[in-house]
C-alpha cells in the first residue's frame, strides 16, 4: 500500500507566536509558578494521557512522542528522561504540546492512516525531509513560547536587561547572550541553548542588541 500524507500545515512564525499567546491566555499560564509544570498542562489542561515507556528515546530519538489513543491523544515519554526530569525532557514534552496545539487536525488525518506497526513505519517513510523539518520546527517554536509565555517572560527579561547597564562597553550582544541565558534558563527550566533561542525572539532583546552593537 502506498501512503499519501496530507499536506503539512503552513504557518508563519508570527502565527505560531500568536497561537502560543492565545494558548497561554486560554489556560491562564501567566498566573502559574515557573518553571511551568508541563505535565500538568498535558494531563489536566488538555486532558491527554501521559504514558511512561522504556527505551523510547533510544528507539525514536526523542524522549516524547504524541499519538492516538482509544478516546484521546497520548503522549508517550521515555522512562529514563521522565525519571530525571531534565530540561531536555521538559522541552520535548512542550514540543508535543506544540504539535497538538498547532497540528491537531493534520495529526488526526495522519493517524487515520495508521492501523498497525507496519503502517506506522510506512507513514514515517512517506514523509519528506523538508516536511518533517518544517513541522518539527513549528513545534519547537511553540514549545519555546509555552515554557516562557510572553506575559511572564518579557517583564523578567526587562529586569535582567536593567542589570546590564554597567557592563564593559566593548562587549557585544553575542558575548552577553550566554550570560543572560543563565537566569532565564533557571527561571523557566530551559537549557542554555533553548533560553538563548527564546531571548532572541524578544523585541526587547533586539532593541538591546541594536543599541549594544550599533
Amino acid at each position: 500500500m502506498t501512503f499519501s500524507l496530507p499536506p503539512r500545515p503552513v504557518l508563519t512564525w508570527q502565527q505560531i507566536a500568536g497561537a502560543a499567546k492565545s494558548f497561554a491566555d486560554r489556560h491562564n499560564l501567566a498566573a502559574r509558578d515557573f518553571p511551568l509544570d508541563v505535565e500538568e498542562v498535558v494531563e489536566f489542561d488538555l486532558g491527554m494521557d501521559l504514558r511512561v515507556v522504556s527505551g523510547l528515546l533510544e528507539e525514536c530519538g526523542s524522549p516524547a512522542q504524541i499519538g492516538p489513543g482509544e478516546d484521546r491523544p497520548v503522549i508517550a515519554v521515555d522512562s529514563d528522561q521522565y525519571r530525571h526530569q531534565t530540561s531536555f525532557y521538559r522541552f520535548s514534552l512542550a514540543h508535543e504540546v506544540g504539535h497538538f496545539a498547532l497540528h491537531h487536525e493534520w495529526l488526526k488525518q495522519v493517524w487515520r492512516l495508521i492501523d498497525s506497526i507496519e503502517a506506522w513505519k510506512q507513514v514515517v517513510a512517506a514523509r519528506s525531509e523538508s516536511d518533517y523539518e518544517w513541522v518539527e520546527g513549528q513545534a519547537d517554536e511553540f514549545a519555546s513560547y509555552l515554557l516562557a509565555p510572553e506575559q511572564v517572560f518579557e517583564p523578567f527579561l526587562n529586569e535582567q536587561l536593567a542589570r546590564l547597564v554597567n557592563l564593559e562597553p566593548s562587549l557585544r550582544s553575542e558575548d552577553i547572550l550566554p550570560y543572560l541565558a543563565n537566569p532565564v534558563g533557571v527561571q523557566f527550566g530551559m537549557s542554555s541553548s533553548a533560553a538563548q533561542a527564546r531571548i532572541r525572539k524578544s523585541p526587547q532583546w533586539r532593541q538591546f542588541a541594536e543599541k549594544t552593537d550599533g
